[in-house]
């Protein structure tokens, strides 16, 4: 799989379009969620994801292959939504709408409603984190990266990658367990 990322990138150096193609139709949905969560607007989130695209291509030559491409691609994610928050002035905060999940053949009802309401507490949940902890579980429990690849990819030593994440599940154990809706925590 990397090997086929690392082709599509010197395809890119090569300024064959397929190269660009490829890595935009098999990480534009990683970066787009990814991106979403971390800013809470769809909109921003999909300007991120056309930025983080144009840079791989206008600054393919950047790229060192000493990281894997999904980390490079996940860096320059980051980065740009940092630099949105900042100019902004704000925290991220999480929309309550959820982004589209794959769905499976029609399940009940009642289940569809009580998963929308399970990612929207949880999304609630992961807005009382801090930004660092935010960034760092979502890359590694919802794109599921180890945590050397979270390392290079937030610059940052793999022991704060794991402190980050510790710290981040055990807010989340304290909303959760101690009967404080995320609702609450989060308008109060």
């Amino acid at each position: 799989m990397e090997e086929e990322d690392r082709s599509f990138i010197r395809r890119i150096r090569e300024g064959e379009p397929d190269g660009a193609t490829g890595l935009f139709r098999k990480y534009s949905g990683p970066v787009l969620r990814y991106a979403d969560r971390l800013l809470g607007s769809r909109p921003e989130a999909e300007e991120v994801a056309q930025e983080v695209f144009l840079k791989v291509i206008t600054r393919v030559d950047q790229y060192d292959g000493r990281a894997p491409v999904a980390s490079w691609l996940f860096a320059i994610a980051a980065n740009a939504c940092r630099d949105r928050l900042r100019r902004a002035g704000r925290r991220a905060a999480v929309p309550l709408e959820a982004v589209p999940e794959a769905a499976a053949s029609d399940p009940p009802a009642d289940r569809v409603l009580v998963e929308a309401e399970r990612r929207r507490l949880v999304r609630r949940a992961l807005a009382l984190l801090s930004d660092d902890q935010r960034e760092a579980l979502i890359l590694a429990r919802y794109h599921g990266l180890p945590y050397s690849e979270i390392a290079r990819t937030l610059e940052i030593s793999e022991g704060a990658v794991k402190t980050r994440v510790f710290r981040a599940v055990e807010k989340l154990k304290d909303v959760f367990s101690e009967g404080e809706s995320p609702w609450t925590a989060a308008t109060s």
